[in-house]
């Protein structure tokens, strides 16, 4: 049975903060979900030296997931749609899907792929991620400006990491997340754009189910897990709470260099991505 309960600070850890934590207990263990809010960002910033100076105490093996639209502003990715200069192939796809040309212009440069469209939005990939317009994101930004994905966000997660052992001596797990909707499900949950210090997918063919029958097929999406955790503290408005930890979880650590094809498939493999390129096919 898992309980959920929110705590409060313990005087002496949490003095002057205004997060609560999150409790997920079983027989097994105990899950903690702790929220950090951080002040808003509207341009480039050192993303270390803003986790370190929010005064948390980071522990050994704490997962840190942090929003990959924090993580993208840390860069400085953001761009004003008034300084975009707008191409003929943006200005056909902006008129065809109704989509206003600076960020049809934007979707081109930013996707590996558009897939299809419909009226206000495109159906792309981008580093193995189905996304829409690209991932390129409109909230919580400040006006006539978009933010885009992080850059090399898997070489950022492990250098990252590296700075929290080398200058803490902490050994933690990283985990950029966004947010994300699902085909047929109303609401959003999380994806892992990065990830990093452990196996963000959990191989559990040849195991066996409760009733002896061998699983061919099931793999566990731990980054995308801890991501969807994040993003349901996080939130989707005016939370201002980019970064989460995740205390006490369980995962297989990793000290190899990650990459995106890590947690993605083939699109020949995929369920979704086979049913759309069938039914174009007939």
């Amino acid at each position: 049975m898992v309980s959920y309960k929110t705590e409060k600070h313990h005087k002496n850890e949490w003095k002057n903060r205004k997060s609560a934590r999150y409790k997920y207990t079983s027989a097994i263990r105990i899950l903690e979900v702790i929220p950090i809010k951080l002040a808003r960002q509207s341009r480039k910033f050192d993303l270390y030296t803003n986790l370190v100076h929010s005064g948390f105490d980071f522990l050994e093996n704490d997962v840190l997931v942090i929003s990959s639209k924090y993580v993208s502003v840390s860069q400085g990715c953001l761009i004003s749609l008034n300084r975009v200069k707008v191409s003929q192939k943006a200005n056909a796809i902006s008129k065809r899907f109704q989509i206003q040309k600076e960020l049809a212009e934007i979707i081109l440069r930013e996707s590996d792929c558009i897939l299809m469209g419909m009226p206000g939005y495109l159906l792309t990939t981008k580093d193995g991620i189905l996304a829409p317009n690209a991932g390129i994101d409109r909230s919580n930004v400040p006006p006539r400006q978009v933010v885009l994905y992080p850059v090399n966000p898997f070489l950022l997660a492990k250098n990252l990491r590296l700075k929290f052992r080398i200058n803490l001596g902490v050994n933690l797990a990283v985990v950029f997340s966004d947010s994300r909707l699902m085909p047929t499900r109303i609401g959003t949950t999380g994806l892992a754009i990065a990830a990093a210090g452990f196996e963000p997918v959990e191989d559990q063919r040849g195991k066996r189910d409760l009733f002896g029958n061998v699983l061919r097929v099931t793999m566990k999406a731990i980054a995308d897990d801890f991501a969807t955790i994040g993003v349901m503290i996080m939130g989707e408005s005016d939370e201002s709470i980019p970064v989460v930890i995740i205390r006490g979880a369980q995962m297989k650590r990793t000290e190899r260099d990650l990459t995106w094809r890590d947690m993605t498939i083939e699109p020949s493999q995929d369920i979704y991505m086979r049913n759309i390129a069938y039914e174009f096919s007939r």
